[in-house]
């Protein structure tokens, strides 16, 4: 019995010689849409884009009397609670107000976000160009993009995460939907027909 007091003293003993370790809070697996399976739009839209198979595509009512051609989709993916917000307006010699409108749109995010990237992008073949902006730190929105062809056509996006804007624990979300955006960016045409807003 004395034997076996002094074999647990011992262990006790040596294993108390370190130091505790604090380990830092753990977060949720975050277990992403596959990137393998594309497909077009399940409706018709004044632009065509291949889209994740995960995605839900929703189309929106037309909010406005004032302009019945503007379009507006939700692309949800409700598996990392991300949306991408586009907004479609057709170009009638008012170019300039409708750039300068995003362009002030993306810059209201710099307040929060710690800084902020904007990268230029065209498919002349397609006859698609525009900005796209990624913002890092707490901003409520990570990624914004708005395409044109300067002629008829002008495309807004915005992409938002419905969580706390917290950089670390979404930086996988949040690299993924910029993979997604500009997956889309490389696919989106202009759609020319009369009816597709009716």
């Amino acid at each position: 019995m004395r034997y076996n007091i002094l074999i647990v003293l011992s262990t006790l003993l040596l294993s108390c010689s370190q130091d505790p370790v604090a380990r830092p809070n753990g977060h949720m697996r975050i277990g992403l849409p596959d990137q393998s399976q594309y497909s077009d739009l399940p409706f018709e839209a004044p632009f065509e884009v291949q889209i994740n198979a995960e995605a839900k595509a929703i189309k929106k009512a037309v909010l406005s009397d004032t302009n019945s051609n503007e379009f507006w989709m939700d692309l949800a993916y409700p598996s990392i609670l991300s949306t991408v917000q586009f907004t479609y307006k057709p170009v009638s010699e008012n170019l300039e107000e409708l750039v300068r409108d995003a362009q002030q749109l993306a810059y209201k995010h710099t307040v929060k976000a710690s800084g902020m990237r904007e990268q230029f992008f065209t498919y002349p073949e397609e006859g698609v160009h525009g900005l796209y902006y990624e913002f890092s730190g707490a901003s409520a929105t990570t990624t914004q993009f708005y395409a044109t062809d300067s002629s008829k056509h002008f495309l807004r996006g915005v992409l938002y995460h419905y969580s706390t804007p917290n950089a670390d624990s979404l930086a996988p979300v949040t690299q993924f939907m910029r993979e997604e955006l500009l997956k889309l960016i490389g696919t989106l045409k202009w759609v020319e027909s009369e009816n597709v807003l009716n």
